[in-house]
């Protein structure tokens, strides 16, 4: 613990907690039991209201005038998960605003959603949106599930491509409080609660009549701070209990001992969240890296992914991978294997050698598209020598030719057009512009290296007849009446000269 406190000083950002269920399930009867309470917070409530005429708002604000104006409350008409998102952030940035400026002290913000709602993007605002990051955390995601409906709620059809919110909204719970248990039977609370954990089984379920349950177990659990969780619960990564799962949503954890090696695990998480991050709702788990003294926590709702190094391993802890994914469709002996070649083990020594090349190779692309723009032509005759690619392309296709030809770099330009393996029409991705393009677009920067330039490139093979997507030709991005100099790049570029 000492270390762990060493390493991660507290977080003063306001604490946030979602409160999301489908209609009817309980949330502004709970909003309610906690606005009557006497536990001494100061709470800004966010309301929002699916449709222009707010019937919760007046019940909120009447209870609120009973906490001594401790509570604000905010309202937002439409669904919060998509048409009104932004309003969150605007309401967010307001409150931040009269707490930086000592007008407001905030313990908590509750933001409870229509029962319509798919929690994640609310939840993504908090990973996705810097001013918001600055002055609030997602502290957790509270389901409420009406114990008596929820199963005709989680077995309804749906129209192809369309999400059950239900599903959706038990899937992405870090808390199930499984409301109006007086109104079902024992075998059917045991019934509904078998089926939430075959959706989700790492959230705790409380049961509740009436939404009466302790503030504690909403405001303040901490459930987005993994590493208070682990510290709380050792095991709340670990599931041995096998349950019935949804046809389509279910929960998978891995546990595996020993360390990963650092570019495997990020390659594979790349691929999980670009390939499957639609189908994943949560992932969350603690990763022991190979070579760090600390353990990394991460978050992940749908492909916004947020994670940091946070304590330090115990003395004598056992370096262990904890991971949890809880989505539509998971293969969990798939994820299992994939995972088994993140780690730093001998078998994984030659996955382990070639990821080590491409990043040393991918750094000295980076140096060579560097120095093309530098014109530092020492520098690119090194990188060459080394065993660069003269043809590689950055993440918008500009090869080194294209930079240099951009800004008319002589040096540089001659440099690449010699080298072996050089692609002297490579299109880019912005537009299917060549080098020759690149260095048109800008005929009227630098006008007395253009035409010199050119040259270079139409002497070593550039065809100046290659079109880009919009079928025009470098020729036509120059204005022959702008200069002397523009006229004669405008010559030399005509097709077919």
């Amino acid at each position: 613990m000492a270390a762990m406190d060493a390493v991660s000083p507290p977080d003063d950002r306001v604490p946030v907690s979602v409160l999301t269920g489908f209609l009817g399930s309980g949330k502004t009867t709970l909003l309610n039991h906690i606005l009557t309470q006497t536990h001494g917070k100061k709470i800004a409530v966010i309301e929002n209201e699916f449709g222009a005429v707010g019937i919760d708002d007046e019940l909120l604000k009447a209870n609120t005038k009973m906490q001594s104006e401790d509570e604000i409350i905010e309202m937002m008409n439409g669904c919060i998960c998509c048409t009104v998102r932004q309003d969150l952030v605007v309401v967010l940035q307001k409150l931040a605003k009269r707490v930086a400026a000592g007008e407001l002290a905030l313990d908590g913000i509750v933001i409870e959603t229509t029962g319509m709602a798919d929690p994640a993007p609310v939840a993504q605002t908090f990973f996705v949106e810097e001013s918001v990051q600055k002055f609030a955390r997602l502290d957790g995601i509270i389901t409420l599930v009406d114990a008596k409906h929820v199963e005709q709620h989680l077995d309804e059809e749906k129209p192809e491509g369309a999400e059950n919110e239900a599903v959706e909204q038990v899937a992405f719970a870090d808390r199930l409080i499984v409301n109006k248990v007086d109104l079902v039977t024992d075998d059917d609370l045991a019934r509904v609660e078998q089926r939430l954990r075959g959706i989700n089984a790492f959230a705790p379920i409380v049961r509740s009549e009436r939404s009466r349950v302790s503030v504690d177990q909403v405001l303040g659990i901490g459930a987005f701070d993994l590493t208070k969780t682990l510290e709380m619960d050792p095991a709340f990564l670990d599931t041995d209990a096998e349950h019935e799962h949804d046809d389509s949503v279910s929960s998978v954890s891995i546990t595996t001992p020993g360390d990963v090696h650092m570019l495997l695990v990020n390659d594979w998480i790349s691929d999980v969240l670009q390939n499957k991050g639609a189908d994943i709702y949560r992932m969350k788990g603690v990763l022991s890296i190979a070579g760090a003294p600390e353990k990394f926590v991460y978050q992940a709702v749908h492909m916004i992914f947020d994670g940091e190094f946070e304590g330090a391993w115990a003395p004598g802890e056992a370096r262990t991978n904890k991971l949890v994914f809880i989505g539509k469709r998971l293969d969990k002996a798939a994820l299992e294997a994939a995972f088994a070649g993140c780690l730093d083990a001998p078998a994984n020594r030659a996955k382990i050698d070639a990821v080590q090349r491409v990043k040393v190779m991918e750094r000295q692309q980076n140096a060579l598209l560097g120095a093309a723009q530098r014109d530092d032509v020492v520098a690119i005759r090194g990188i060459l020598a080394s065993g660069a690619d003269p043809a590689f392309a950055n993440a918008v296709g500009q090869t080194p030719l294209h930079i240099a030809a951009l800004w008319a770099n002589l040096k540089a330009c001659e440099a690449l057009v010699a080298a072996p393996g050089v692609n002297l029409d490579a299109r880019n991705q912005l537009g299917g512009q060549t080098p020759l393009h690149m260095l048109a677009s800008r005929y009227d920067k630098d006008v007395e290296k253009r035409a010199p330039c050119c040259a270079i490139l139409l002497k070593a093979g550039c065809n100046p007849a290659v079109a880009n997507d919009q079928g025009q030709v470098p020729r036509d991005f120059v204005d022959a009446a702008a200069s002397p100099e523009a006229a004669t790049l405008a010559s030399m570029l005509e097709p077919g000269k």
